[in-house]
């Protein structure tokens, strides 16, 4: 008879069921100490008459599990880790065997497996103590709104693009991504109007203190307000801005799992572009993301609004304020516009004049909420300026009586 292996709690079996068979103990008292039923101690007892102490051995020990990793599934996944996936996480490639692969292996295992290769490394989180803020109980009630610079196109480069996102708070949704060079005024609008017609107007925006958002220089009292700003209190919608980083965490933590899965996901499509980037986005990779992540609301009821009594194109644009000139020219970004002679309105030098640059690159000129007809110019006009006339006057010569002509004759005398 060869060595057996057994563990701790089956070698302190082997002195209870001597025990029974030695008729010292009852079958439940020695239920109740190994915590089994007393079934479970009749069969096991009839195991250990036949075959002794070797029979309290689980009989899958020493044996491969059913549920082992196959060497050939594993040499599959790693080739893909340490090439084409280099820099997956755990997670993120667990999911992506199983959906491309048919590979099911658990996060957790892969995690091991990864850690022993060191292709994966755990990181390191300092923790500080904040509180909890609730969820907002109404789907749109609001929006964390926030732009996310990433090296998003990898085919394309090592140049960063801005990934606009606006996460509603109640229940974790991507409601709109959209690709952008930077985070500019102008494709903050062109986004948040694209949000708009797709969803409708929250009751409110959750943003940062960044110079789109908020007049941060020389305004104490807040009261200047950014162009984003005025365009959302002209479309009933409160903006709200968070104070740090981690207040708004929701959205910084979508970032961080979009810069991870998104980017490997537009790699894997091959695509290179923004316009390819912002179509996938919005029709593949939203509906699953949501799917996968978002969480259900408190309330049932979906609070946006219609956009339908808004004209956004007159809303999300830039409005500038100028003064008229004298020759009724005004000067916007080093174009000249001339107002027409005849217009809706009086004008006089002088008047202030709103100057609307809508998104396509339209200008509009307004006063007292009347349009102004005008064309450009492309030279500034020449001031006519009178020169003075040239007057002569006639030589005056002195009389003959007068005092110089006696002294011209004296001088010449004595010069005789």
């Amino acid at each position: 008879m060869g060595n057996i292996t057994m563990s701790k709690k089956e070698i302190n079996q082997i002195s209870i069921f001597e025990k029974l068979v030695q008729k010292e103990m009852h079958q439940e008292a020695a239920a109740k100490i190994l915590g089994m039923t007393s079934r479970q101690v009749r069969n096991k007892l009839r195991k250990y008459r036949q075959h002794g102490a070797k029979s309290l051995v689980h009989g899958n020990c020493g044996r491969p599990s059913k549920v082992k990793w196959a060497e050939k599934e594993k040499v599959i996944a790693f080739d893909l880790l340490q090439g084409e996936w280099k820099g997956f996480g755990p997670t993120f490639a667990s999911e992506q065997l199983r959906e491309r692969f048919g590979i099911k292996i658990s996060k957790e295992t892969l995690r091991k497996e990864m850690n022993k290769q060191g292709l994966w490394k755990a990181k390191k989180r300092k923790s500080k103590h904040r509180c909890q803020r609730d969820r907002k109980p109404y789907e749109g009630q609001m929006v964390q709104l926030d732009g996310s610079p990433h090296v998003w196109l990898e085919l394309a480069g090592i140049k960063k693009h801005t990934l606009l996102v606006f996460i509603d708070d109640a229940t974790s949704k991507i409601l709109w991504l959209e690709f952008a060079k930077n985070e500019s005024l102008e494709s903050l609008m062109r986004s948040s109007k694209n949000y708009f017609w797709a969803h409708g107007r929250p009751n409110s925006f959750y943003v940062d203190h960044g110079s789109v958002f908020s007049v941060n220089l020389n305004n104490q009292e807040k009261t200047k307000f950014t162009q984003f700003e005025r365009a959302m209190k002209e479309l009933n919608i409160e903006i709200i801005h968070a104070n740090s980083p981690q207040a708004k965490g929701r959205v910084e933590r979508v970032n961080r799992t979009l810069q991870d899965r998104l980017v490997k996901e537009l790699k894997m499509a091959g695509i290179k572009t923004i316009e390819e980037a912002n179509e996938f986005a919005q029709n593949s990779y939203i509906p699953r993301h949501n799917a996968k992540f978002a969480v259900k609301p408190q309330k049932k009821d979906n609070i946006h609004r219609p956009i339908n009594e808004y004209n956004l194109d007159e809303i999300l644009c830039l409005k500038n304020e100028r003064i008229l000139q004298n020759n009724f020219v005004i000067s916007y970004n080093k174009r000249l516009l001339q107002l027409e002679k005849e217009q809706m309105t009086l004008l006089f030098p002088k008047n202030q004049i709103t100057v609307t640059e809508k998104l396509d690159g339209e200008i509009v000129l307004s006063i007292r909420k009347t349009k102004l007809s005008f064309h450009e110019i492309f030279e500034r006009p020449k001031i006519k300026t009178q020169k003075p006339k040239h007057t002569t006057f006639p030589l005056w010569r002195p009389g003959p009586n007068h005092p110089w002509r006696k002294f011209q004759i004296v001088k010449s005398q004595l010069n005789v």
